[in-house]
């Protein structure tokens, strides 16, 4: 049986405070947010999202070790063997949330 969002935080982390913790280490918060308006912000989130968020930033950094080496496996792969990088869809990829980067990813088989 599959268990609710809330207990899975609760065994996996003790608490919401701490995957807001591990996911703060995790995510680059923008610019304009502190650190706590930005613990506050996570805080703020369901369980299940904060979850989905966790496997999503797990997954770019243990598969291509953060988000700019995802951006560079992007344009590599746009690019294939042309040698010139095309700053254009760097700059739209720089746009684009790390989700949508991931689906990228996926797409590509990358």
């Amino acid at each position: 049986m599959k268990k609710m969002p809330l207990q899975e935080v609760k065994d996996q982390f003790g608490g919401k405070d701490k995957l807001v913790d591990k996911l703060v280490g995790l995510i680059k918060r923008p610019s304009e947010t502190t650190k706590d308006q930005f613990r506050k912000q996570l805080k703020a989130q369901s369980n299940r999202k904060l979850m989905i968020l966790l496997g999503r930033e797990t997954t770019i950094k243990e598969k291509w070790g953060g988000r700019d080496k995802l951006v560079d496996a992007l344009l590599q792969t746009r690019m294939g063997k042309n040698k010139k990088v095309d700053e254009g869809y760097r700059k739209h990829l720089d746009l684009r949330s790390n989700g949508q980067l991931l689906d990228l990813a996926r797409r590509y088989h990358i």
